[in-house]
């Protein structure tokens, strides 16, 4: 009976054996077919990540752009009304001081009446 047991323990382990060698054999076929395919979508994903980050930055620089151009026309555009208000206030300079007394006070009347309130 001692041998029978010792056969089927042998048996046992053998069969475990070839068990293991068999999922081995199949995790490592497995492992080199995700290999092979993970190449190809690992460069789609990298050519994609590229050409994301080249749009974004190609919108940023646009951007960019676009807002310096229109930095300059509001300095433009700002340097030309205060040059024509200086040369206005040169060419008139009591029609000026009249408008900005005009001006004074009915800021002062419009602030008063709601602090009143």
């Amino acid at each position: 009976m001692e041998n029978s047991i010792d056969s089927k323990i042998n048996n046992t382990r053998d069969g475990v054996t070839q068990i293991g060698k068999d999922l081995r054999a199949d995790a490592h076929a497995t492992i080199d077919k995700v290999a092979e395919k993970i190449p190809p979508a690992t460069e789609r994903l990298a050519k994609q990540a590229h050409n994301g980050v080249d749009k974004v930055a190609d919108t940023a620089e646009s951007a960019s752009e676009r807002l310096a151009v229109r930095g300059k026309q509001v300095v433009e555009t700002y340097k030309s009304i205060t040059e024509s208000s200086r040369n206005h206030v040169r060419a008139n300079p009591v029609i000026s001081v009249l408008v900005a007394a005009a001006a004074g006070y009915g800021i002062s009347r419009l602030l008063g009446s709601r602090s009143g309130k």
